[in-house]
This record gives structure tokens, sequence and C-alpha cells, in this order.
């Protein structure tokens, strides 16, 4: 398999991508009509989510990067899960986990988008602190196979680079309570294709975890509790 089927390999292909289609938009004589051409279908609102968006997932991705670059490659267990609509988990014991990490779900998951082309690749968990709260940022991160980096349009290439949600998961309280505050690319989060990718997230965390690490309550994160969830933002 080659690396590029992972989502932090394929992002610096794309970013590498976009940088080399935004230097060629800038050294063009006529700038601005350009831009309008390459950014074509996206309003001024939605260009300043996804940058604003994109801004995370570097500092995200940089971060894995300078962290060790761990990928749980769960693709064996979530391909034979592929169409399954609801994957429970029973309640577990606190799972402990490494402060940085991407989980790797691969395309043969099945787990796809209103676009069949795009599916949910994995997603990056970052232990950090949120409004003076610890816990994991986790963003969620799809893959595509059609685009062609080259060819594509810098507003395709940030589409890319930003079909994504992103939540927070405290160590005092389920892991579901964490949806109520999504953010990030509606066609990823909303309706029940994110009920399926949670099932997933909890199924690698579970994976993920070592039974064996330190006691450290700020790194707990509690799977496998079914609660209500709020409306999302």
């Amino acid at each position: 398999m080659s690396y590029h089927h992972y989502h932090p390999y394929r992002f610096t292909a794309v970013a590498d991508a976009l940088t080399r289609r935004i230097g060629r938009i800038t050294a063009h004589p006529d700038a601005a009509a350009v831009v309008t051409t390459e950014y074509a279908g996206i309003g001024d609102d939605e260009l300043h989510a996804r940058m604003h968006e994109y801004r995370r997932l570097i500092d995200t991705h940089a971060q894995w990067a300078s962290e060790g670059r761990q990928i749980f490659d769960m693709s064996s267990v979530m391909a034979p899960l592929a169409g399954a609509e609801d994957v429970r988990l029973s309640a577990l014991p606190a799972l402990r986990l490494p402060d940085v990490f991407y989980v790797h779900f691969g395309k043969d998951a099945g787990i796809v988008s209103a676009d069949d082309d795009v599916f949910i690749d994995g997603a990056y968990f970052i232990h950090t602190e949120e409004n003076g709260e610890p816990g994991y940022r986790f963003t969620v991160v799809c893959g595509e196979d059609r685009q062609d980096l080259e060819t594509a349009t810098a507003g395709d290439l940030l589409r890319v680079q930003t079909r994504l949600a992103s939540g927070f998961a405290s160590p005092t309280r389920p892991f579901r309570a964490g949806m109520n505050n999504l953010s990030g690319d509606p066609a990823v989060w909303e309706g029940g294709l994110f009920d399926q990718i949670l099932d997933r997230l909890e199924l690698s965390l579970a994976y993920a975890a070592d039974p064996d690490a330190a006691l450290e309550l700020k790194k707990e994160v509690h799977v496998g509790r079914r609660i209500q969830a709020g409306p999302r933002h």
C-alpha cells in the first residue's frame, strides 16, 4: 500500500499542489480575474470558513508530523463492517491514549458522503486544552480518488483539504458529548453519516488505547455510551 493511501501523506501532496496553483495565480497579469475563475462557486462566507478550517488542519497535521507520525491502521477491521449502520460498543473502562495520533479507516470501510467519490479516511486526535479544559481535539477527514491535482482549480483543492469535521472529547464526559459543538463541512457532520463515523471512531479508540499506560485522568476518553446529542453549530 502506498503511503498516499493515508490522509496525512496525501494531505501534503494536495497542499503542495494548492501552493503551486496559488503561485501561478499570483503571477498572472490579471490575477483578480483568475481568482474569480479559480474559486467559482465558493461564496465569500464559505471561502473564509474553509480557509479557517484549512489553517487549523495545517496546524494539526504539523503537530502530528512533529510528534512521531503515529498511525493506527484500522482498515482491515473496518472493511468487513462496510455498510453496517450501527456498530455498537459496550461500555468500556476509561481509555488511555497517546498524545497525538491518526486512525485510518480506508476507502474499503465504505463510509461515503453524498458524493460517492468522497469517502471518510480517518481522524486526527490531538491532546490539548480548550477553554481551560483538557481533552482531545479530533478532526475527521476525507479521501478522494478522482482528483487530478495538477489540473484541479484552487477552489477544488481547497474543498478537498477542508472536507472535515472537528469536535472535542472531554475526559469528564462521554465521547459523544463532543458532538454537541461540531465544526467544519456540513456534508461530513450532518445527518446519519456521522453516526457511522462515531461508531467507528469509538472502535478505533478502543484499539489505540494502552491499558498499561500510567493513570492520567486528563487523558482519558470514555466510549461505548449512548447519549442524546444536542444541537450542532
